[in-house]
C-alpha cells in the first residue's frame, strides 16, 4: 500500500509527538479511518486540511510549509473559486493551457506565485 508524501508527513508528525494514528484522528477531529485513506491515497485531502494540522500542531516556518507543500503534491485536483471576472478568467486560461506549458515556464509561473505568498500562509 503506497504512502502519500503527505501521508509520510503525518506519520513523521506523529512520531515525534509520539502519538498514535487515533491521537491524531482525535486531536484533528476526524476518524483514524478517514486519517489512514489519506495516508495511503485513497481519499484526497480536502481543502485546507493542511491548515487543519498546521493550527492542531501548532507548526510553524518549515514545518508547516513541508506539511503543505505534502498536501499539494498528495492532491490529483484542485478547486478554485473566482470572486472577480478576472480571477475566473485566469483559473480558466491556466486550466486549459496548464498541460501545454513547458517546465521552464511552469517554474516562472510557481515562482511568481510563490513570491507573493503572504495569503497562503508563506512561501514554500
Amino acid at each position: 500500500m503506497a504512502t502519500t508524501e503527505l501521508g509520510k508527513e503525518l506519520r513523521r508528525l506523529r512520531i515525534d509527538k509520539d502519538e498514535r494514528l487515533l491521537d491524531m484522528a482525535d486531536r484533528l477531529e476526524k476518524s483514524s479511518a478517514f486519517i489512514s485513506a489519506v495516508e495511503t491515497g485513497k481519499k484526497s485531502p480536502p481543502s485546507d486540511f493542511e491548515e487543519l494540522v498546521i493550527r492542531a500542531y501548532r507548526l510553524i516556518g518549515d514545518a508547516a510549509n513541508r506539511i503543505r507543500q505534502a498536501a499539494d503534491r498528495s492532491r490529483k485536483t484542485f478547486t478554485l473559486q473566482g470572486d472577480t471576472d478576472l480571477q475566473r478568467d485566469t483559473f480558466g486560461l491556466m486550466a486549459r493551457k496548464m498541460h501545454t506549458l513547458s517546465d521552464d515556464e511552469l517554474n516562472q509561473i510557481f515562482q511568481l506565485l510563490k513570491g507573493g505568498g503572504a495569503k497562503d500562509g508563506g512561501t514554500r
